[in-house]
């Protein structure tokens, strides 16, 4: 993506990326997530502004059953 290109809705940030692949079930519950869950959470790691926000949101996801 170059300076000019806007992030798309569904491209997922770096580092939710990489914090969703260190909690395998988190992993599996996104995977597993409608189109709208899968939306809404992915604003909400764009929103996030510390690694402890981060931790939150993944430890979050990985409790939905």
């Amino acid at each position: 993506m170059n300076e000019m290109q806007k992030p798309t809705s569904d491209e997922i940030p770096l580092g939710f990326g990489m914090a969703l692949a260190q909690n395998e079930q988190a992993l599996q519950n996104f995977a597993h997530m409608d189109e709208r869950e899968r939306q809404r959470v992915l604003f909400d790691a764009r929103h996030v502004r510390t690694k402890n926000e981060m931790k939150s949101l993944i430890t979050r996801i990985g409790g939905i059953q």
